[in-house]
């Protein structure tokens, strides 16, 4: 038998709902020649067996049992033993395109690209879908303007409207097996920096000589609207911060110059943001909230910013924020992040042009 075209590699953990909506969508693709690498994660339902009959109802699907260590070594446990031409990651959870490996497959084999990256559009458990992206196709095919793309993918410039625009989800990219194994390319833990995708993704362009960017949505990604309460930390920020001075220093050490610093600040700023807005909408007590936020905003971090990074650039919701969380003003910041969250997106500034 052929090698496969495409590893697809499965991290499965606790996800037994979910579990076959995700295999009907990758054992029924056009493209049959695959294998399918299920890594059960040590999960405690009954995921491993549902895997075991997977393998022994189709000769392409592998299973590797392993202890919890997370979603980052997971993937790396499937790396390991995958043999296609070409690499994808699906999360057990969300879906694919019955279409979409044919596709990247001959798109990335007539380009000879190293990388084919698409979109995704999000769902919940009600059929809604949302998010669908309307970007055109791009190819980069130089060294400049490779390393322009990996900056886009960390953040944008700051007086950009939005913090990003590049998607940095490992599932939505087809990667060559030959780069990842040549180089040795592996996932980080997501246990120790939040965002393991995006390093992966910026270890992998290092080695990219080709990258080819389509905008058509094969991913389907599943949102669990009832797990924000119980999913918040209160050492949200502190990771984010640990993640950026990690970021910062590979950023250096990859020569990326001060416009690797701006990217990378633009992006903690707005992590840092966002962690705090998902803090104070949690269901916990307000004083606990008030509490928390208070502490957060004598860190020291938000004062070396202040001083680098010319933070007056950014659009002015943007601006504001992080000009109270650099003061310190926490009982405005509070405010100011509940009064928006009620009247909308832009709805403070909506609110005083009435």
């Amino acid at each position: 038998m052929n090698s496969p075209k495409v590893s697809i590699i499965v991290p499965v953990y606790n996800v037994e709902k979910y579990l076959q909506c995700c295999m009907d969508s990758l054992l029924n693709q056009t493209l049959t020649n695959i294998e399918i690498i299920l890594v059960d994660d040590g999960s405690p339902d009954n995921c491993p067996a549902m895997c075991d009959e997977y393998a022994k109802q189709d000769h392409r699907v592998k299973v590797i049992h392993k202890k919890n260590e997370g979603l980052g070594y997971a993937r790396n446990s499937g790396i390991e033993i995958a043999t296609g031409k070409y690499v994808a990651f699906v999360d057990s959870d969300d879906y694919v395109e019955l279409y979409a490996y044919q596709k990247l497959y001959d798109l990335a084999t007539e380009t000879k690209t190293d990388v084919v990256y698409f979109t995704y559009q999000r769902f919940n458990n009600q059929g809604d879908t949302w998010g669908k992206s309307n970007r055109s196709e791009k190819r980069y095919n130089t060294e400049e303007d490779i390393r322009y793309f990996m900056l886009d993918m960390i953040a944008n410039p700051p007086n950009a409207m939005n913090d990003q625009d590049l998607t940095v989800s490992s599932c939505c990219a087809l990667y060559s097996n030959d780069t990842i194994k040549r180089y040795e390319l592996k996932f980080k833990s997501e246990r120790e920096l939040v965002s393991e995708d995006l390093l992966f993704n910026l270890d992998y362009l290092l080695h990219a000589n080709s990258i080819v960017v389509i905008p058509d949505t094969l991913y389907n990604y599943r949102v669990n609207q009832f797990s924000l309460s119980s999913t918040v930390r209160a050492d949200n920020i502190e990771r984010e911060q640990y993640y950026y001075k990690y970021l910062i220093d590979w950023l250096n050490a990859k020569q990326f110059g001060h416009e690797g610093y701006l990217r990378a600040t633009r992006y903690f700023i707005g992590t840092s943001r966002g962690g705090i807005r998902q803090y104070l909408k949690s269901s916990l007590p307000v004083n606990e909230k008030k509490r928390w936020l208070k502490m957060i905003l004598k860190n020291n971090i938000w004062t070396e910013v202040a001083k680098s990074f010319p933070y007056r650039q950014l659009p002015l919701k943007y601006a504001l924020h992080f000009y109270l969380q650099y003061k310190g003003c926490y009982r405005l910041l509070y405010c100011y992040s509940n009064m928006d969250s009620i009247l909308g997106k832009n709805g403070i500034f909506k609110f005083f042009r009435k």
